[in-house]
């Protein structure tokens, strides 16, 4: 589960993820419940002294947790230089396209149950876009393409390819 929290490479995830967030961390708020129970227990009838460990691992995976899923970029370490979304009408799919100050980009793909991230780097030149990853339009069933224009004044990404869909930039 740890390799959510650090997006790097490829990742998807959906209700299942969310299942196991929630089933692991029951089963370590249930644990630590008794091992606190335990403790508690052994400090009032034999006066042995109370095992904090426990409860500074629990502290720790808590905090993380709760800074992770507070960060509004989840690559923490670079900055995000553009956002563009898509939406495909008649279907359940939508995309969000995200390019970094590092070079890299994240290609999002919304289903109805579950979302995958594809990632690889990008070169832009004047205002023309290309997205440096051959299987990109076959991993996001259509979705995003290789090659695109942007068009700042319009807020807009247009591909190359007019198969495929109009990006709308986000702010």
């Amino acid at each position: 589960m740890l390799y959510k929290f650090l997006p790097i490479g490829d990742y998807c995830g959906g209700f299942v993820g969310l299942i196991n967030y929630v089933l692991f961390g029951g089963l370590l708020l249930l644990s630590f419940s008794i091992i606190t129970i335990i403790d508690l227990v052994k400090l009032w009838k034999k006066k042995q002294k109370f095992d904090f460990i426990p409860l500074f691992i629990v502290l720790a995976i808590g905090i993380l947790f709760y800074f992770q899923n507070g960060l509004k970029n989840k690559k923490f370490w670079t900055e995000k230089t553009l956002s563009g979304r898509i939406e495909i009408e008649s279907t359940p799919k939508s995309g969000l396209l995200r390019l970094y100050e590092n070079g890299t980009f994240g290609a999002t793909l919304y289903s109805a149950d579950y979302s995958c991230t594809f990632q690889g780097k990008y070169e832009l030149t004047d205002n023309r876009l290309n997205l440096k990853r051959e299987d990109l339009a076959e991993l996001t069933e259509d979705v995003f393409t290789t090659e695109y224009t942007i068009d700042k004044k319009n807020k807009t990404i247009k591909p190359i390819n007019k198969k495929f869909g109009l990006i709308e930039i986000m702010e």
